[in-house]
């Protein structure tokens, strides 16, 4: 498995979460608060999506080990 920063999932939510950051941090001039709560909460899900993604990567190579283990010692 390779490591998370090599993958494109990796660099979408960075994108995401940084357009998020920059969105709430009020870099882009808007009328109202809105966008800067829409940015907060984009680079929220952003983060939690990546990370429930790579715990089921995680979770699924684990239990291919675990597996592969059982079957090597039968």
């Amino acid at each position: 498995m390779k490591p998370g920063y090599k993958s494109t999932e990796f660099w979408l939510s960075s994108g995401a979460m940084l357009g998020g950051i920059l969105m709430a941090s009020g870099a882009f001039p808007m009328e109202s608060s809105l966008g800067q709560i829409l940015g907060m909460i984009m680079s929220t899900l952003a983060a939690l999506g990546y990370t429930g993604s790579r715990a089921s990567v995680k979770k699924k190579q684990a239990e291919e080990e675990a597996q592969w283990e059982s079957d090597t010692e039968g």
